[in-house]
């Protein structure tokens, strides 16, 4: 295991706090499409549930906001 400088931990932090907005836009797309299908399914009008179930697009900031939620731990001091 070799030492990282402090920006190498840094972009590592960054790089998984946009790996978990990742995964969570990924889990909501899922839920997306599960909706959109059921309603198929069940013959009911598809945009009300495309206009309840749409996820979002994370923004940069969230991504830094979790990276600074993450990062806080590598800086505690206990």
């Amino acid at each position: 295991m070799s030492n990282k400088n402090p920006f190498e931990l840094r972009f590592d932090v960054l790089c998984m706090a946009k790996e978990l907005c990742d995964k969570a836009y990924e889990q909501n797309q899922q839920i997306f499409w599960e909706m959109v299908n059921d309603a198929r399914a069940k013959q009911q009008d598809t945009a009300e549930v495309v206009d309840k179930y749409t996820p979002k697009m994370y923004q940069p900031a969230e991504i830094f906001a979790q990276a600074e939620e993450l990062y806080k731990f590598v800086t505690k001091k206990d």
